[in-house]
Protein backbone atom coordinates (compact mmCIF):
# COMPACT_ATOMS: atom_id res chain seq x y z
CA UNK A 1 0.00 0.00 0.00
CA UNK A 2 1.21 3.50 -0.81
CA UNK A 3 0.08 6.20 1.65
CA UNK A 4 0.52 9.95 1.86
CA UNK A 5 1.22 11.25 5.38
CA UNK A 6 0.49 14.96 5.80
CA UNK A 7 2.12 16.63 8.78
CA UNK A 8 4.81 13.94 8.76
CA UNK A 9 7.30 15.90 10.89
CA UNK A 10 5.01 16.30 13.91
CA UNK A 11 4.78 13.99 16.91
CA UNK A 12 1.93 11.83 15.61
CA UNK A 13 3.12 12.17 12.01
CA UNK A 14 6.58 10.83 12.75
CA UNK A 15 5.02 7.91 14.61
CA UNK A 16 2.74 7.17 11.65
CA UNK A 17 5.74 7.09 9.31
CA UNK A 18 7.51 4.63 11.62
CA UNK A 19 4.46 2.38 11.99
CA UNK A 20 3.77 2.42 8.24
CA UNK A 21 7.32 1.17 7.70
CA UNK A 22 6.63 -1.77 10.01
CA UNK A 23 3.59 -2.61 7.87
CA UNK A 24 5.77 -2.43 4.77
CA UNK A 25 3.83 0.50 3.29
CA UNK A 26 5.40 3.02 0.92
CA UNK A 27 5.15 6.49 2.47
CA UNK A 28 4.94 9.81 0.68
CA UNK A 29 5.70 12.26 3.52
CA UNK A 30 4.49 15.85 3.23
CA UNK A 31 5.51 18.52 5.74
CA UNK A 32 6.53 22.15 5.90
CA UNK A 33 9.41 21.18 8.23
CA UNK A 34 12.33 18.89 7.28
CA UNK A 35 11.58 15.16 7.36
CA UNK A 36 14.54 13.18 8.66
CA UNK A 37 13.09 9.69 8.46
CA UNK A 38 13.66 7.37 5.54
CA UNK A 39 10.54 7.29 3.38
CA UNK A 40 9.63 6.39 -0.19
CA UNK A 41 9.18 10.07 -1.14
CA UNK A 42 9.37 13.29 0.86
CA UNK A 43 8.26 16.78 -0.03
CA UNK A 44 8.85 19.86 2.10
CA UNK A 45 6.03 22.26 1.27
CA UNK A 46 3.19 24.13 2.91
CA UNK A 47 0.07 21.95 2.93
CA UNK A 48 -1.79 24.81 1.22
CA UNK A 49 0.43 24.32 -1.85
CA UNK A 50 -2.29 22.63 -3.87
CA UNK A 51 -0.10 22.02 -6.91
CA UNK A 52 2.50 20.14 -4.83
CA UNK A 53 -0.15 18.08 -3.08
CA UNK A 54 -1.72 17.17 -6.41
CA UNK A 55 1.69 16.15 -7.73
CA UNK A 56 1.97 13.77 -4.79
CA UNK A 57 -1.49 12.32 -5.46
CA UNK A 58 -0.44 11.56 -9.04
CA UNK A 59 2.01 8.99 -7.69
CA UNK A 60 -0.58 6.27 -7.18
CA UNK A 61 -1.54 6.98 -3.57
CA UNK A 62 -3.96 4.44 -2.01
CA UNK A 63 -4.84 6.36 1.17
CA UNK A 64 -4.05 9.53 3.12
CA UNK A 65 -3.32 10.01 6.81
CA UNK A 66 -3.38 13.62 7.98
CA UNK A 67 -1.62 14.43 11.25
CA UNK A 68 -1.81 18.19 10.81
CA UNK A 69 -2.46 20.23 13.95
CA UNK A 70 -2.04 23.78 15.17
CA UNK A 71 1.25 24.70 16.81
CA UNK A 72 1.87 27.04 19.75
CA UNK A 73 4.86 29.33 20.23
CA UNK A 74 5.53 27.45 23.47
CA UNK A 75 4.14 23.90 23.10
CA UNK A 76 4.23 23.35 26.88
CA UNK A 77 2.06 26.41 27.57
CA UNK A 78 -1.57 26.17 26.38
CA UNK A 79 -1.89 29.96 26.84
CA UNK A 80 0.95 30.55 24.40
CA UNK A 81 0.16 32.26 21.10
CA UNK A 82 -0.64 30.12 18.09
CA UNK A 83 1.85 29.91 15.23
CA UNK A 84 -0.78 28.50 12.87
CA UNK A 85 -3.67 30.07 10.96
CA UNK A 86 -7.04 29.58 12.66
CA UNK A 87 -8.29 27.53 9.69
CA UNK A 88 -5.25 25.25 9.38
CA UNK A 89 -6.86 21.83 9.71
CA UNK A 90 -10.08 22.59 7.83
CA UNK A 91 -8.30 24.19 4.89
CA UNK A 92 -5.70 21.42 4.81
CA UNK A 93 -8.54 18.90 4.68
CA UNK A 94 -10.11 20.81 1.80
CA UNK A 95 -6.83 20.73 -0.17
CA UNK A 96 -6.29 17.04 0.53
CA UNK A 97 -9.87 16.02 -0.23
CA UNK A 98 -9.98 18.05 -3.44
CA UNK A 99 -6.76 16.45 -4.65
CA UNK A 100 -7.98 12.98 -3.66
CA UNK A 101 -11.22 13.45 -5.55
CA UNK A 102 -9.33 14.50 -8.67
CA UNK A 103 -7.00 11.49 -8.67
CA UNK A 104 -9.35 8.86 -7.30
CA UNK A 105 -7.71 8.33 -3.91
CA UNK A 106 -10.55 6.83 -1.86
CA UNK A 107 -9.66 6.87 1.86
CA UNK A 108 -8.48 9.45 4.38
CA UNK A 109 -7.85 9.37 8.13
CA UNK A 110 -7.35 12.72 9.88
CA UNK A 111 -6.50 13.22 13.54
CA UNK A 112 -9.14 15.17 15.44
CA UNK A 113 -9.44 15.46 19.25
CA UNK A 114 -11.63 14.27 22.10
CA UNK A 115 -14.08 17.03 22.93
CA UNK A 116 -14.57 18.25 19.37
CA UNK A 117 -18.11 19.05 18.18
CA UNK A 118 -20.85 17.05 19.96
CA UNK A 119 -18.31 15.27 22.21
CA UNK A 120 -17.63 18.56 24.05
CA UNK A 121 -20.41 17.81 26.55
CA UNK A 122 -18.36 14.88 27.86
CA UNK A 123 -15.20 16.88 28.53
CA UNK A 124 -13.75 17.00 32.04
CA UNK A 125 -13.78 20.33 33.87
CA UNK A 126 -10.10 21.07 33.24
CA UNK A 127 -10.49 20.67 29.49
CA UNK A 128 -13.63 22.81 29.48
CA UNK A 129 -11.63 25.61 31.10
CA UNK A 130 -8.82 25.12 28.57
CA UNK A 131 -11.21 25.40 25.66
CA UNK A 132 -12.72 28.57 27.08
CA UNK A 133 -9.46 30.35 27.92
CA UNK A 134 -6.73 29.16 25.52
CA UNK A 135 -6.05 28.71 21.82
CA UNK A 136 -7.10 25.08 22.25
CA UNK A 137 -10.67 26.29 21.84
CA UNK A 138 -9.74 27.86 18.49
CA UNK A 139 -8.05 24.64 17.42
CA UNK A 140 -11.09 22.55 18.41
CA UNK A 141 -13.45 24.81 16.49
CA UNK A 142 -11.34 24.30 13.38
CA UNK A 143 -11.17 20.54 13.93
CA UNK A 144 -14.97 20.53 13.93
CA UNK A 145 -14.89 22.31 10.58
CA UNK A 146 -12.31 19.79 9.36
CA UNK A 147 -14.60 16.90 10.26
CA UNK A 148 -17.39 18.58 8.31
CA UNK A 149 -15.13 18.88 5.25
CA UNK A 150 -14.43 15.15 5.47
CA UNK A 151 -18.10 14.27 6.01
CA UNK A 152 -19.19 16.15 2.89
CA UNK A 153 -16.29 15.07 0.66
CA UNK A 154 -17.82 11.85 -0.64
CA UNK A 155 -14.65 10.02 0.42
CA UNK A 156 -14.29 7.10 2.80
CA UNK A 157 -13.09 8.89 5.93
CA UNK A 158 -12.22 8.57 9.61
CA UNK A 159 -11.41 11.24 12.19
CA UNK A 160 -10.32 9.54 15.43
CA UNK A 161 -10.56 11.79 18.49
CA UNK A 162 -7.71 10.98 20.89
CA UNK A 163 -7.75 12.15 24.49
CA UNK A 164 -4.72 14.02 25.89
CA UNK A 165 -1.67 13.21 23.77
CA UNK A 166 1.50 12.16 25.58
CA UNK A 167 4.88 10.77 24.59
CA UNK A 168 6.27 7.32 25.24
CA UNK A 169 6.29 3.80 23.89
CA UNK A 170 2.95 2.46 22.65
CA UNK A 171 0.82 0.56 25.15
CA UNK A 172 -1.18 -1.36 22.52
CA UNK A 173 -4.22 -0.92 24.78
CA UNK A 174 -6.22 1.57 22.76
CA UNK A 175 -9.95 1.57 23.48
CA UNK A 176 -12.95 3.58 22.39
CA UNK A 177 -14.51 5.65 25.18
CA UNK A 178 -17.45 8.02 25.48
CA UNK A 179 -15.86 10.00 28.32
CA UNK A 180 -12.79 12.23 28.72
CA UNK A 181 -11.76 11.99 32.36
CA UNK A 182 -9.06 14.25 33.81
CA UNK A 183 -6.48 11.46 33.81
CA UNK A 184 -7.31 10.10 30.35
CA UNK A 185 -4.35 10.11 27.97
CA UNK A 186 -3.02 8.26 24.96
CA UNK A 187 0.46 7.85 23.54
CA UNK A 188 1.07 9.43 20.16
CA UNK A 189 2.45 6.10 19.00
CA UNK A 190 -0.76 4.37 20.06
CA UNK A 191 -2.71 6.84 17.92
CA UNK A 192 -0.36 6.10 15.02
CA UNK A 193 -0.80 2.33 15.38
CA UNK A 194 -4.60 2.72 15.53
CA UNK A 195 -4.70 4.78 12.34
CA UNK A 196 -2.31 2.67 10.28
CA UNK A 197 -4.06 -0.51 11.44
CA UNK A 198 -7.41 1.01 10.40
CA UNK A 199 -6.18 1.06 6.79
CA UNK A 200 -6.41 -2.74 6.78
CA UNK A 201 -10.09 -2.64 7.78
CA UNK A 202 -12.10 -3.12 4.57
CA UNK A 203 -15.26 -1.30 5.67
CA UNK A 204 -15.39 1.80 7.89
CA UNK A 205 -16.53 2.28 10.57
CA UNK A 206 -16.36 -0.90 12.62
CA UNK A 207 -19.34 -1.43 14.91
CA UNK A 208 -17.02 -1.24 17.93
CA UNK A 209 -15.96 2.29 16.93
CA UNK A 210 -19.51 3.60 17.11
CA UNK A 211 -18.97 6.18 14.36
CA UNK A 212 -16.42 7.63 11.98
CA UNK A 213 -15.21 9.88 14.82
CA UNK A 214 -14.40 7.40 17.60
CA UNK A 215 -12.97 8.89 20.78
CA UNK A 216 -9.89 6.85 21.69
CA UNK A 217 -7.76 6.59 24.80
CA UNK A 218 -5.40 4.09 26.42
CA UNK A 219 -4.33 2.96 29.87
CA UNK A 220 -1.29 5.05 30.77
CA UNK A 221 2.12 3.49 31.35
CA UNK A 222 5.10 5.16 33.05
CA UNK A 223 7.11 7.23 30.54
Amino acid sequence: MRILVAGASGGVGQAVVDVAAVYGYEVYAVSRSPIRQHVWRKIQVDIFNTAAVMMAMESGIDAVISCIGMQRRNPANPWSASLSPINLTSQAAAVLCGSMQRFGVPRIIAVSAAGVAESAVRLNTVMKVMLATTMIGTAYADLARMEQVLATSGLDWLAPRPTRLISGAPTCRVRVTDQFATNDAIRRRDVAWWMVDALSVPTWPLATWGSRTPQITADAMPT
